[in-house]
């Protein structure tokens, strides 16, 4: 089972640019990114941008077989990457929030991820079947992925 946490992240006041212009550059260095994302055991990393009248929002949704694990090894990362993350975060975030999940399914295959790490997901072409998942405490529903600061 993988849990997952969204946090809605205010943009802080003019760094809507900057945010758009260092999300575009993990783009270009995705390999790095994935690389990092398998150190720390995530499957799933997506970011969305809403434009409000008043404030821009990041969406930031993330997955992993065990949440704490991933942003304990997060925190103790000191590559360049991970560093240069943690500079964008403390100069463009302002207000994290992290709603409470009610639903939360996947089809991820632990075996093929387990066996073969995320770079063989994609070569599986073996039937995968539906679970699913009950959040039955919000304790991890308060603790953000390292990446939040």
């Amino acid at each position: 089972m993988y849990e997952s946490q969204l946090l809605k992240i205010k943009i802080r006041p003019g760094k809507t640019d900057q945010v758009i212009e260092f999300l575009r550059t993990l783009q270009e260095r995705k390999s790095q990114c994935l690389d990092a994302m398998a150190r720390e055991g995530m499957v799933v990393e997506n970011m969305f941008l809403e434009r409000r009248d008043k404030a821009d929002y990041l969406y930031y949704y993330v997955k992993a077989k065990d949440l704490k694990h991933a942003n304990e090894i997060n925190m103790q990362a000191t590559d360049s990457l991970t560093l240069e993350i943690r500079r964008f975060v403390a100069e463009t975030w302002d207000h994290i929030v992290s709603p409470e999940p009610l639903l939360d399914w996947d089809l991820i295959r632990e075996d093929v991820i387990g066996l073969h790490g995320l770079s063989k997901v994609e070569d599986s072409l073996k039937p995968m079947r539906a679970r699913r998942k009950a959040k039955s405490t919000s304790a991890n529903v308060t603790l953000p992925h390292a990446i939040a600061g």
